[in-house]
């Protein structure tokens, strides 16, 4: 109990440092972003007090006031979920702006990861266990090829030959126009054919370092004592393989999982940008794009989070699956 309670303050405390450096960071970036806002506002027609006063309404704070002031209003919005009103969609807040996109950038990401995650660590066990064989020479090679591709360059290759080029996929969006959004079988089939180029990027960008760490992992376990009982047992090799090699050796990839799915967050802003895809990724992109700094402060504080809280539930995880560690 006490370590989980030092966990649970370490990370709220990282948060808030995360928070309090992306607010002066703002503050930081050449122009102001304040007075940018103010100054398109004016040429929009707005008065200066006026201007100012939108600017004030859309960051939560008034530059009038000093730094330390802005600062502590900008904390008390964020403890009351109000992340700001974003520049580039007037009217609309943040925090709506980022549910909307956040459960595409979850289905994507959360379906990519599990399947990257099954296929790499069967390939890796199957390498290590066949190792020496043409089996293992195979996949070692494709993944070692494939582990040196950078993610965009991925995404970029597959939407230019199969969405460009052979046009078997869309180019944008997440679902057609022609179906009804819902829990019916042609949306979900339909989302489904609309992220299947994004996931496909994300698999191939990320299955192969899991199987070259689970068939590092599995050599060593190999080479346990109870594996050679367990043969000298004359147990079947499937249940060598699956049961007991494969069970020990896949233990400590957990935790590279659980973060993975917080990193592949970040990853999204390349992938969503390159199939135009409505996620958060794509969200932040079109933010920084058109200087709305309130959205880009809410999204990077979002993707921050999400991996502080990530290494946290991976810290606690490991120590339940692994009865080795206390």
């Amino acid at each position: 109990m006490r370590y989980l309670l030092q966990r649970i303050l370490v990370s709220t405390l990282l948060i808030y440092l995360v928070t309090t450096i992306i607010f002066f960071l703002v503050h930081l970036l050449p122009g102001s972003p304040y007075a940018l806002i103010v100054n398109q506002l004016i040429h929009q027609g707005y008065t200066r007090v006026q201007a100012e006063q939108q600017a004030a309404a859309l960051f939560g704070y008034s530059v009038s006031e000093p730094l330390v002031k802005q600062y502590w209003h900008y904390i008390g919005g964020l403890v009351h979920g109000n992340l700001g009103t974003s520049v580039m969609y007037p009217g609309q807040s943040v925090a709506t702006l980022i549910a909307r996109a956040l459960p595409w950038t979850v289905f994507l990401v959360s379906i990519a990861l599990l399947v990257s995650f099954a296929v790499g660590t069967l390939l890796g066990t199957l390498a290590a266990y066949f190792r020496g064989s043409w089996l293992d020479h195979l996949i070692t090679f494709g993944a070692s090829l494939l582990n040196g591709v950078p993610q965009y360059l991925t995404a970029l290759l597959l939407f230019y030959f199969l969405a460009v080029i052979a046009g078997l996929f869309p180019m944008g969006g997440a679902y057609s126009t022609e179906v009804t959004p819902g829990l019916n079988l042609r949306f979900i089939l339909s989302a489904l054919y609309y992220a299947a180029l994004p996931m496909a990027a994300f698999v191939l960008s990320s299955f192969a370092g899991w199987a070259l760490s689970m068939r590092g992992n599995t050599i060593s376990v190999l080479g346990e004592d109870f594996i050679t009982a367990a043969r000298a047992m004359a147990i079947d090799s499937h249940d060598v393989l699956f049961s007991y090699v494969g069970r020990n050796a896949i233990l400590p990839l957990f935790t590279g999982l659980v973060l993975s799915m917080a990193f592949m967050f970040g990853g999204s802003v390349f992938v969503e940008q390159v199939f135009n895809y409505p996620g958060l990724g794509r969200l932040f992109i079109d933010g920084t794009n058109n200087r709305d700094y309130p959205l880009m402060q809410g999204c990077f504080l979002l993707l921050t989070t999400a991996v502080i809280l990530a290494n946290l539930v991976a810290d606690l995880l490991y120590s339940r699956i692994d009865p080795r560690i206390s």
